[in-house]
């Protein structure tokens, strides 16, 4: 599998990391590091109501995913939600309160499943184009652009892609896997286009592909790669489903 696309708008937040000057920076450092420092989270523009049912990471992702709106004008289109483990502490809330006896809210229940930060960003925009919600163990930007790529082969003539991750809180801390970090970044996908940021991503069979360094949470090395014009390639090994192979992400013009 082979697939092409461009890229048109994009967003991303970190801790420390939010304008696009200081991400571009971060990307063309020869080691960039995990980010760190302050999170700046500015949902001024979301009602009050609904930014008190959005989580820390909802929020993040909530927030690139309206500037990339912003930056393109654009209303509603297609929007692929790729996260490994989502809004996992409002599922481990549910999960002690289950335990401690109490009586679970469906709102909470609502608000935790995996499509919850898909769903309450599409009521907040009143978008009614698919939304589609990617979770994929080690290769979630990958999955996430496959979809994006269906939704385009479909007839979309953009779709927007969101990652976004944390690591795991509480009882589930010990499953998080090093290096972790909290991010959300969104990228709007078109068909290959003459000027803008291309790339290709291939699924590889084999597994002779060494993989890059893992200094860095997977979305963070994609996001690095993406920014970063000087870098031509990255690797990933496949290792979900034990069927070995490798992605392949390739810089097709700067």
């Amino acid at each position: 599998m082979r697939v092409e696309f461009s890229i048109r708008a994009s967003s991303a937040v970190a801790c420390g990391l939010r304008e696009h000057a200081e991400w571009q920076r971060w990307a063309a450092s020869p080691s960039p590091s995990v980010p760190a420092g302050e999170l700046a989270l500015d949902l001024s523009h979301v009602p009050a109501m609904a930014r008190r049912r959005l989580g820390r990471l909802a929020k993040m992702a909530v927030l690139v995913a309206d500037d990339v709106l912003q930056q393109e004008q654009l209303m509603d289109l297609p929007v692929v939600w790729a996260s490994r483990y989502g809004d996992a502490e409002k599922s481990l809330a549910l999960l002690r309160s289950q335990v401690a006896g109490e009586l679970l809210s469906p709102t909470a229940f609502g608000l935790s499943v995996h499509n919850g930060v898909g769903a309450q960003h599409s009521i907040l925009r009143g978008m009614v184009a698919n939304a589609i919600c990617v979770a994929s163990s080690s290769s979630v930007p990958e999955a996430g652009v496959v979809e994006a790529m269906g939704l385009l082969g479909d007839g979309a003539s953009d779709v927007m892609l969101v990652c976004y991750d944390e690591p795991l809180q509480g009882e589930y801390a010990s499953f998080t896997e090093s290096p972790a970090a909290e991010f959300a970044w969104a990228a709007l996908l078109t068909q290959k286009t003459e000027g803008l940021p291309s790339f290709a991503l291939s699924a590889l069979a084999d597994s002779a592909q060494p993989n890059e360094s893992a200094a860095l949470p997977h979305g963070l090395q994609v996001l690095q790669f993406l920014l970063n014009a000087d870098q031509s390639r990255l690797t990933q090994q496949r290792s979900d489903g034990g069927e070995g192979g490798a992605w392949v992400w390739e810089r097709l013009h700067a």
